[in-house]
């Protein structure tokens, strides 16, 4: 596989300081500031400088998912498959390199029109994870920060170009009037999904995935203490077994949190087709 990772994510919000609280006070995410520019947060879930990125702007926006190549033949090899494609890819200055703390950047759309980047060399900044709120931590290493969901009506030319041209292979999917595609790029059973419906910042959600069901719990009720609006209640998902629970972030997409995520076994994995999103719970609530 060529992509190893879903390195971090970048996004623009009308309001910093709410997603500073909502981040370390809620979720337990580490601030620091931003090596570019001042009006930027860096959030961090573990050794890596930054996981989540967010930039002041005018509007709430999904800006970028930031994919991992291995190195930079990897990444060469990954610019030169999209463009074969016929896709276009811009490569990065050393502005933006320093911006998401990487030895190089490429940046690119998918036939949906979602922002993605490709990079490499991450710069480590050697400073502790520590969660202001406490907790064993969470799951990422070779499994990279998470998972993002991103609206794609156009779903079926997405899934060609990520597993085609990036290496990334289908998990399993949902079929009916609402599809969505669940694709993996290491044992996490999806980094990337797409589907097809609309979102108005242009990210469905994106999941963080924690170590403990208690550290789950727990944030579930600082959620509810904030008066955060819940999107779907604690629930265990059919095809990662996630048990997990939604949460409104400041930006307007929702934020899933939870643990116990599915690892796939290459050797054994057969692809399915699921037919209900949750064994239970999961109530959702999309006022």
């Amino acid at each position: 596989m060529k992509v190893r990772t879903l390195g971090y994510v970048v996004i623009g919000a009308r309001d910093l300081e709410a997603w500073r609280r909502f981040a370390c006070d809620v979720l337990g995410l580490m601030a620091t500031p931003a090596p570019d520019r001042e009006d930027a947060l860096h959030l961090r879930i573990d050794d890596r400088p930054v996981r989540i990125r967010v930039e002041q702007s005018d509007t709430d926006a999904f800006l970028a998912a930031g994919w991992e190549l291995a190195d930079r033949a990897a990444f060469d090899e990954a610019v030169d498959g999209l463009k074969a494609a016929g896709v276009e890819v811009k490569i990065g200055s050393a502005e933006l390199g320093l911006a998401r703390c990487a030895r190089g950047v490429a940046r690119f759309r998918d036939p949906a029109g979602n922002p993605h980047e490709l990079y490499y060399g991450t710069v480590f900044d050697h400073k502790p994870f520590v969660s202001p709120v406490g907790g064993a931590g969470f799951e990422t290493g070779v499994l990279g920060m998470g998972h993002v969901v991103l609206p794609a009506p156009g779903l079926d030319a997405c899934q060609e170009l990520f597993t085609r041209t990036l290496g990334f292979r289908l998990s399993d999917s949902l079929e009916g009037p609402l599809r969505l595609v669940f694709l993996r790029c290491n044992p996490r059973h999806h980094s990337l999904a797409f589907a097809t419906f609309e979102n108005p910042t242009g990210l469905v959600h994106f999941m963080l995935e924690m170590k403990t069901l208690n550290d789950v719990g727990y944030a579930l009720d600082r959620v509810q203490a904030a008066g955060h609006h819940l999107s779907a209640s604690l629930g265990c998902h059919t095809n990662d077994q996630m048990v997990s629970f939604y949460v409104r972030s400041p930006s307007g997409f929702d934020v899933e949190v939870g643990c116990g995520g599915l690892h796939v076994d290459e050797a054994t994995w057969t692809t399915g087709e699921i037919t209900a999103p949750s064994f239970w719970g999961h109530r959702w609530d999309f006022g």
